[in-house]
């Protein structure tokens, strides 16, 4: 699983990708090189042979937010709103309508300090204001009463509510329009003016970054299902101009290069991709961008094929119908899996696999997960998410189609956020047919354990957006889980105070003391506190009380099983481990927790197989750099001191890789004579914590074998790790 990342905005009067134009002279002149916002807009926007502007479902008077506040009348002519108080009030009626709000509940948002006749005095001055304007433009602006204020424009003028409109709509047509009105961020020049006005602010452009980054991340993967170079260098470019650091973006570029044979201008956009992702997340670029660099390196690799659906149209309206209401955990809905082409029996294959996978993760407690005689009534239906979302009464949908040739099979899955419609993941499988049983099974295993993963990191980015005055006990825990696996001091702090006030509104929540339990280790692990026995003892106590609250939640034995490692009961954290991974097969962080205790001083074989399995199950998890570090220390114990390196070296590169992953990678490679690279790694280490020595390596990893604790007390002080 990708780090979970907030867009970074660039503002929509600055060129696209400055970067790539600097570093290459001639890109100016090539489709590449033309501002995002003139590539990807067309003319007009056509619905049922009616002609529209580009950016607006209908003719007539346009109000944008994105990228800019901007008011015009019918004939496109700008109306002067230049009351900053003025133009919050019109975007946040704008946002909120249909609803009417009370005029109490605008003055106390935009005049939070002033007392409250004096703030409603002053609503009915900038109310005054935009009656006036509209007036002297023959334009209604809002409609007002003795209590509320309402938006009287059409909705459909405002670029905000057209862009989700035409997003849900789905087809390539209304997904370019929707591209086009993703101009920047929700009104970028807008300072806050209170605490309440600063909080939706912030909310309302995290809801717009998202929806802008699915449609992109929709169109892009369309333009590259059919084939047209110029719309992924067009949509991918102006995807950049809104996130500079979206690695996918980046990727479809790469790919778009390689495919037109210019592998050098793929390789300077990995490193224009690189500078990005360092300078706005310091972080170093995904495996999936580091490989992809490699195979248009290495293996000049044919063009990549990408499997695209037909766009979902709208199914019959459902909208009348009891909406049920959304349940407090995560809810998803499995749709029966489509065949594209191929044998007749692939459609009991893909119902095969779409069950198989229902099944799984209906075992798991921390997902509400719809029965399949409701989902699967959508079979062969045109799929509008909205729609679908709101009859299942579900935050997520998972989709998917099977294409078959001869002997080969490729699977196709989304993971939908059912409001926007924006893709939140997909992925392409490609298996032989052998082993029809065997493949379903492997496939339903995968797919399960990556839409778990996926969902819970929508909710930790969810958690982000919401003030946090209004955090409900959910939110708070995955907003916590967010700072926990940052795995820094102020970060886990942060965590476990965000742990402690979900407990107040649940406190018979097995998780939350499962989270409280990891604050713990970490303290004890990384030496924070200097009480590492007084820390071990805290994560045992509330492991116990999670196991005791819910004693089959396999993330409360994961957090005993950690715990009893902290306190040097290593059989016994081997069975708590064991159950965990019981109670959920698809449990990649129970894997990798097994790996972690079973390659110090357990059977090292054994560890790298439950690392294999927790990579196959997370292959981009946020603790991806323990996985791999696991797999050093298992072969350090092994003897095979160059994998050891070599896995160390991959841990290091993550994000997030803390002190003690450094230091694998530094005893790993002078173990492995890498002296320079174990040098490297050591001043690294000797710059983030100038105190570090061998001795608080061989304390964090107590159960290590005595020969492999030997090898690090000799090579330790040759790299300038003392003992």
């Amino acid at each position: 699983m990708a780090v979970s990342r907030q867009p970074v905005v660039v503002r929509s009067s600055a060129p696209a990708s400055t970067d790539r134009q600097n570093a290459d002279p001639s890109f100016r002149g090539s489709p590449l090189g033309r501002r995002a916002s003139d590539r990807i807009r067309p003319a007009c926007y056509d619905r049922g042979g009616r002609q529209f502007p580009f950016w607006c479902g209908m003719a007539g008077p346009t109000l944008r937010l994105l990228g800019g506040f901007s008011l015009a009348d019918d004939g496109g002519r700008a109306l002067p709103l230049r009351g900053r108080k003025a133009q919050l009030l019109l975007a946040y009626v704008a946002l909120t309508a249909p609803r009417p709000i009370s005029r109490e509940r605008l003055a106390a948002l935009l005049w939070e300090d002033c007392e409250e006749r004096r703030a409603l005095h002053s609503l009915r001055q900038c109310l005054m204001e935009l009656r006036h304007l509209g007036e002297q433009a023959g334009v209604d602006l809002i409609r007002t009463d003795r209590n509320d204020v309402s938006l009287a424009l059409p909705p459909e003028c405002v670029d905000g509510v057209m862009a989700e409109r035409l997003a849900r709509e789905g087809t390539p047509e209304s997904l370019r329009a929707a591209a086009a009105l993703c101009a920047g961020p929700l009104l970028p020049e807008a300072e806050a003016c209170s605490d309440g006005v600063d909080d939706w602010l912030a909310g309302e452009r995290a809801r717009f970054a998202r929806l802008a980054a699915g449609i992109l991340a929709r169109l892009t993967a369309w333009c590259e299902a059919e084939g047209d170079r110029d719309g992924v260098a067009s949509t991918a470019e102006h995807w950049l101009a809104l996130d500079p650091a979206c690695e996918e973006a980046h990727r479809a570029l790469m790919r778009l290069h390689a495919r037109n044979g210019r592998r050098s201008d793929a390789v300077r956009q990995y490193r224009i991709c690189a500078d990005a992702v360092r300078r706005c997340l310091d972080a170093e670029p995904e495996e999936e961008t580091v490989e992809l660099l490699h195979g248009i390196r290495d293996r000049h690799p044919a063009e990549a094929e990408t499997v695209a659906e037909q766009p979902a149209g709208l199914l019959p309206d459902l909208s009348r119908s009891s909406r049920p209401v959304l349940p407090d955990r995560p809810s998803l809905a499995v749709l029966p899996f489509g065949t594209l082409g191929g044998p007749s029996e692939g459609g009991g294959f893909a119902d095969g696999v779409a069950a198989d996978v229902l099944v799984r993760l209906s075992r798991l407690r921390s997902l509400f997960v719809i029965a399949r005689g409701s989902s699967f009534r959508f079979r062969g239906a045109q799929i509008d998410p909205c729609t679908v979302g709101r009859a299942l009464g579900v935050r997520y949908l998972a989709s998917g189609a099977i294409r078959t040739d001869g002997r080969r099979l490729r699977l196709t899955v989304e993971l939908v956020e059912a409001e926007t419609g924006a893709v939140m993941w997909s992925d392409i499988y490609d298996r032989r047919l052998d082993g029809v049983f065997d493949l379903q099974d492997e496939l339903a295993t995968r797919i399960a354990a990556a839409l778990d993963d996926e969902i819970e990191a929508a909710e930790m980015r969810r958690a982000l957006t919401v003030p946090p005055s209004s955090l409900d006990g959910w939110s708070a825990y995955h907003r916590g889980l967010w700072h926990m696996y940052r795995f820094t001091r102020d970060d886990n702090e942060t965590a476990r105070g965000l742990f402690q006030q979900a407990l107040r509104t649940d406190p018979l929540s097995a998780r939350l003391y499962a989270g409280l339990s990891f604050t713990h280790f970490q303290d004890a692990f990384l030496h924070r506190t200097g009480q590492r026995g007084i820390e071990a003892e805290h994560a045992y106590r509330f492991a116990e009380q999670s196991v005791g609250l819910d004693e089959r939640d396999p993330t409360s034995h994961l957090a005993l099983g950690r715990a009893l490692w902290l306190l040097g009961r290593q059989d016994d954290a081997v069975e708590e481990l064991s159950l965990a991974v019981g109670f959920n097969p698809n449990f990649a962080l129970g894997h990798y927790s097994l790996a972690f205790v079973q390659a110090q001083g357990g059977d090292a074989r054994a560890a790298l197989g439950a690392a294999d399995v927790a990579q196959r199950l997370s292959p981009f998890d946020p603790l991806l750099f323990g996985m791999l570090g696991a797999r050093a220390l298992a072969c350090l114990n092994l003897k095979e001191h160059a994998q050891a390196a070599l896995w160390g070296d991959r841990a290091a590169r993550r994000p997030n890789a803390h002190v003690h992953i450094q230091a694998i990678a530094a005893f790993s490679n002078a173990l492995a004579d890498r002296r320079e690279e174990a040098g490297g790694y050591a001043r690294r280490i000797r710059e983030t914590a100038p105190s570090y020595r061998c001795d608080d390596f061989l304390a964090a990893f107590h159960t290590l074998t005595p020969s492999v604790v030997d090898l690090i007390r000799r090579v330790g002080p040759s790299i300038g790790l003392q003992s």
